[in-house]
């Protein structure tokens, strides 16, 4: 079983899988992303319901995360419009056009972008010089072809837009969708800048009820700079590539991840890498060599999870790069060369267990009331899987998508009976078995 965990993202293709075939990439997977952008609150609310269906039937704790718009510059609505090298491209503000043009409804790109910049579309793949630029209008030149179409993010490069988190559309889908809230564990911010932006949408969460985490996703020149701060603020870090890789070159672009991922290991905060995992498997059922080598580079380095994207959510083999995705990962081996230093007692607590565990060839078990312990242990990378029983279904869900963490629903009366029950779900092979930390005496079993 991997230690690295597994998130797909749920759209049109995955609609589209019978329910047996739906089963099958559920099994493949920890957690599942639906990302707001482009699906309705009636899409949000069948896709849960799918996955929870699934929960139920396999008793088995998955992950739901649902992916913010956020306040980005994207496209209004528009037939797809097929662009070509040489071509002169027109960006109007507007909401909607007849393909002649690209409508985009916000001014925050009239207002940043002048003549000479360098608009970027279809994650980098599409490039357009700019020529002329009005107060609600730019003219560009395509340096790149491609396929623009409604909802996709357009960048000037090298710059930042000047607006900031929750966006008016986050607020409206979050509040259809907020009946769901019980079944929603991880919510992703868009664009955060600082915590300023990370602590409103926080607020926004707590008035509408959700008891979700907070990801928050690295993606511009404003996130990098001020990474500390956000992964400080944030549960959980993402290296969004995709839009990471619209304001950096591709030459630069391995650096910032490895040290978004290395700064979030030395906080000891959960961090995936996202977009373009297996991109070609969108239109193939094998990866290329190259993919499977940056996938591998990627878990070795000590990752919580990797995402994909639009190979499950819009790709023609959505099974297919779930099932490779697990193949890779279980051939990892792991070179972990950032950990955090114990900040605390109950750090150096969890710390000494996976020494011991390690020392002795044992899996850990933890039963965990709220999965306190169970993070902790898992910021010092445990090499092998640690099981971990909680009364908490949420808490088992949110646990799924931490490093090594399996979470299991087990329902007790007290730490030390649901550490029994759990211990006796194991069988009898070497453990080192605690339950969370509530201070005096504490109970370690250890088997060998």
């Amino acid at each position: 079983m991997s230690l690295t965990k597994r998130v797909a993202t749920l759209g049109p293709s995955t609609d589209r899988l019978a329910e047996e075939d739906f089963y099958k990439l559920l099994d493949l997977v920890d957690g599942v992303r639906i990302n707001l952008a482009h699906a309705s609150p009636g899409e949000v609310e069948r896709r849960i319901n799918a996955v929870r269906a699934y929960e139920r039937e396999r008793g088995r704790p998955l992950a739901v995360l649902v992916d913010l718009k956020g306040p980005s510059v994207r496209v209004g609505k528009t037939p797809p419009v097929a662009v070509e090298v040489g071509q002169h491209v027109v960006f109007k503000l507007g909401d909607r056009s007849d393909g002649s043009y690209i409508p985009v409804p916000t001014r925050a790109l009239f207002q940043v972008v002048e003549r000479g910049d360098t608009i970027l579309m279809l994650d980098g793949k599409l490039k357009l010089r700019v020529v002329n630029a009005g107060v609600d209008f730019v003219e560009a030149v395509a340096e790149s072809s491609g396929v623009v179409t409604s909802g996709k993010a357009v960048v000037v490069e090298g710059k930042d837009y000047d607006v900031s988190p929750p966006a008016e559309d986050d607020v409206e889908i979050l509040d259809k969708i907020s009946r769901l809230k019980d079944d929603i564990d991880y919510v992703s911010v868009s664009l955060a800048k600082n915590c300023k932006d990370v602590d409103a949408v926080r607020t926004l969460l707590n008035e509408l009820g959700f008891e979700s985490q907070i990801v928050v996703k690295i993606e511009t020149r404003s996130a990098v700079r001020n990474l500390e701060e956000l992964v400080y603020c944030g549960d959980y870090i993402v290296v969004a590539r995709g839009d990471l890789g619209l304001h950096y070159g591709l030459d630069t672009l391995p650096i910032v991840q490895r040290e978004i991922i290395y700064t979030s290991l030395s906080y000891g905060k959960p961090v995936a890498v996202a977009t373009q995992l297996l991109d070609s498997m969108q239109n193939s059922p094998t990866p290329t060599r190259a993919e499977v080598n940056d996938v591998y580079t990627t878990a070795s380095m000590g990752v919580d999870s990797l995402w994909l994207t639009n190979e499950t959510a819009n790709g023609s083999y959505p099974l297919a790069a779930a099932l490779w995705l697990s193949k890779i990962l279980e051939k990892v081996e792991y070179n972990i060369v950032k950990l955090p230093s114990p900040g605390d007692v109950r750090d150096r607590f969890a710390k000494g267990l996976v020494e011991m565990a390690h020392d002795i060839g044992a899996v850990i078990l933890v039963y965990s009331m709220s999965g306190t312990l169970a993070k902790r242990i898992a910021k010092f990378r445990p090499l092998n899987v640690v099981h971990v029983g909680t009364p908490d279904v949420k808490t088992a869900r949110i646990l799924s998508l931490i490093w090594a963490l399996q979470p299991a629903y087990i329902p007790a009366n007290s730490y030390e009976d649901g550490l029994e029950k759990l211990i006796a779900s194991r069988g009898s092979a070497p453990f080192v078995a605690t339950y969370g930390i509530r201070g005096g005496v504490h109970l370690v079993k250890v088997m060998f």
